[in-house]
């Protein structure tokens, strides 16, 4: 058993990806008909296979990992925590990841949100902003897991923090992530209630004995904030000392 399949375990256990959630419109199908060689295209065929439950409650976005995150070949793997879709403004950055690596333009974005049957730019200079920001954090895509925090629903309306939180840390431990980055408070908090988001972003905690920064929110209202590009500053010199 490889590890696509021992990750789809897993979550299949949270019953929160049934397979009928992702019709032909869905950005998941989409991407694959535009990008079928695609390394991520291949692996959702074998992740989606075991998401074959009963539809309870609503899906939560899908995980996004790089072309060699799971492969033998040596390499600084980084995960990237963001906060919940559900956040007010934030707009989900799991839900979109497997672009960054493929799409550079407005154009070619365009193409993508056509097929799914939405008009606009559907919140390209938001999305471009975080591939930017990973790039200059000088992170590989290859070696890259992007994941939302509370993932499990209790109900349409409210996560199952409980169950989030746990699902969360059997993630980190499969993924085994020499840096995590928890983009947001609501990471932070739902994995560590004791520390305050404004006393730790920009600095190096430890998170299940793994090397973490706490990073401001990229998009939504927060880069607003008079203290967006200081903190941002405070986390880009972290992350660079944390990679060497």
């Amino acid at each position: 058993m490889n590890k696509i399949d021992e990750l789809a375990q897993i979550f299949a256990e949270y019953k929160i990806y049934p397979q009928k959630r992702y019709d032909k419109h869905s950005p998941v199908r989409v991407f694959q008909k535009m990008f079928p060689g695609n390394h991520y295209s291949k692996d959702l065929e074998t992740f989606l296979s075991y998401q074959d439950y009963k539809f309870e409650q609503r899906g939560a976005d899908l995980p996004w990992w790089g072309r060699k995150y799971f492969g033998e070949e040596k390499g600084s793997r980084t995960m990237i925590i963001a906060q919940d879709s559900e956040m007010p403004n934030a707009g989900s950055i799991a839900l979109f990841a497997q672009l960054f690596p493929v799409i550079d333009s407005l154009e070619q974005y365009k193409k993508f949100v056509i097929a799914l049957g939405k008009k606009g730019n559907y919140g390209f200079a938001q999305r471009f902003r975080v591939k930017k920001q990973i790039i200059n954090w000088g992170l590989d895509f290859d070696f890259l897991y992007i994941t939302d925090a509370s993932k499990v629903y209790e109900n349409n309306n409210s996560f199952n923090k409980i169950k989030s939180k746990e699902l969360l840390e059997r993630e980190i431990d499969f993924c085994n992530p020499s840096l995590i980055i928890l983009l947001g408070a609501q990471p932070l908090y739902l994995l560590d209630k004791t520390k305050k988001f404004g006393d730790v972003v920009g600095k190096n905690i430890l998170i299940k004995g793994r090397n973490c920064a706490v990073a401001p929110f990229i998009t939504g209202l927060g880069i607003s904030r008079k203290d967006f590009k200081p903190r941002l500053a405070m986390v880009s010199n972290l992350i660079k000392e944390l990679k060497k």
